[in-house]
């Protein structure tokens, strides 16, 4: 693991929740043996009261939703593209995870749920457009097979779709940009579909600008404005969404820097 990834995933841990509010207590606990009564009863509420509103649905929900600033691709505009019948345009999906050793597969490596979201929705682009595609994404951890591998085995068993171009070295999506363009522009692709969640799509764009392509926006999974009283009470469900959209606020952070 090169230092880079190391101290993003070490960030991660330490400053996300629940990360960040266990770290908080253990301030609290050494503040208190210090006899800082004040401080140590302070960072103890501001542990216990963020945890608990970030576990609300209506917090997570908002989170994503401030994450969500690229529009969907429209209905018109799909159609457009179809109509272009242009052969320097592809479909990009970026990969957003795996499940290791899947017991009900055989005890394989297959592409999580957010990885299998995008493929959904980049392959029913593909079939209103019948344009190209490129997966991306590598082994993060140093697993065997790259999550882009296993993006090609599902889009192809469950799908009935193969994706022209296979990039498996990135790790991030800086390196998803940076490979996947280096790949279409060596083959000739000027335009692409960038296809990533709503909540991801804002940094995935500032990582592809660097590079020589332009680029059409097609997020996916968007978290819908809806509210009910469940809304209002905590759950380990909107905590993992909350941090999810932490996580994409954070790297926006560590992009910019």
């Amino acid at each position: 693991m090169n230092l880079e990834l190391f101290i993003s995933k070490l960030g991660g841990i330490l400053l996300l929740p629940p990360g960040i509010n266990l770290l908080l207590l253990v301030v609290a606990v050494v503040l208190l043996k210090l006899r800082r009564v004040r401080l140590a009863r302070t960072a103890a509420i501001i542990s216990i009261s963020s945890l608990l509103i970030l576990s609300l649905p209506i917090v997570s929900k908002a989170l994503h939703q401030s994450l969500q600033t690229i529009p969907s691709l429209s209905q018109e505009k799909v159609k457009q593209i179809a109509r272009t019948e242009r052969s320097d345009i592809a479909i990009v999906i970026l990969s957003g995870g795996r499940i290791n050793l899947a017991e009900e597969f055989g005890s394989i490596d297959t592409v999580s749920a957010l990885t299998l979201q995008r493929i959904h929705y980049a392959t029913w682009l593909q079939r209103k457009t019948d344009l190209p595609i490129l997966v991306s994404g590598g082994s993060v951890f140093g697993e065997a097979t790259a999550e882009a591998v296993l993006m090609n085995q599902v889009m192809v068993s469950a799908f009935n779709i193969a994706p022209r171009w296979i990039e498996t070295k990135s790790k991030n999506t800086a390196e998803n940009a940076q490979y996947s363009s280096e790949i279409l522009l060596n083959s000739g692709i000027k335009e692409i579909l960038l296809v990533t969640h709503a909540s991801h799509m804002q940094r995935a764009i500032e990582a592809f600008s660097n590079y020589s392509l332009k680029v059409t926006p097609a997020p996916t999974v968007f978290q819908a404005p809806t509210s009910k009283w469940t809304d209002y009470l905590p759950t380990a469900k909107a905590l993992f969404k909350s941090q999810q959209a932490l996580h994409e606020k954070l790297g926006q952070i560590w992009y910019s820097l």
